[in-house]
């Protein structure tokens, strides 16, 4: 994980404990757990997310802690078919959820993919599965730390909000980098 983005996400947990317990309803960013008590088998981005935040709650997005995220790898197995995970689940690990629907990365390019909400549809039943970074540090800093948030995520509930008292809506650099 690069430093601005591992020191984003301090400032970011020291700001909404000191406002806690009311930020607890929408937003939390645990403290990062040692590399040692991570699960190997998972992508190194992900270990790096881990021993920086051991789970994150933010807004529409829940990224699990490194106890918890194995709970959610069951999203393998209702994937369709159009998106050839079943062909290689091997390479394929579900990282978080946004609006409760499974974020994947692909082990082997670090891209990042998910189901878009063209339609009202279920994510399971959707036709369009993208890939919407190219890395877990441009997602995470576009996406769950940044102006992109409005476009997946909410664009008025409280983490937008607090993103934007953070001065960290309006686009700049990292939107460039979230599109490839």
């Amino acid at each position: 994980m690069n430093p601005e983005l591992r020191e984003l996400i301090a400032e970011l947990r020291t700001d909404l404990e000191a406002d806690q317990p009311a930020t607890l309803v929408w937003a939390q960013i645990n403290a990062g757990v040692p590399a040692d008590t991570i699960p190997t088998e998972l992508p190194r981005p992900v270990r790096e997310l881990l021993e920086t935040a051991d789970g994150i709650r933010a807004g529409a997005f829940d990224l699990p802690d490194a106890v918890h995220i194995g709970d959610i790898q069951y999203h393998l197995a209702h994937l369709p078919e159009f998106t050839g995970v079943a062909d290689e689940p091997s390479e394929w690990l579900v990282f978080g959820l946004l609006h409760e629907e499974p974020l994947l990365i692909r082990r082997d390019t670090g891209a990042i993919w998910y189901f878009p909400a063209e339609t009202t549809d279920e994510w399971f039943a959707r036709e369009f599965f993208l890939d919407v970074a190219p890395d877990l540090d441009s997602f995470l800093a576009y996406y769950v730390f940044g102006a992109g948030y409005g476009e997946i995520g909410f664009d008025d509930d409280e983490w937008w909000g607090f993103l934007g008292e953070q001065g960290l809506t309006v686009p700049g650099d990292d939107a460039e980098e979230a599109d490839g």
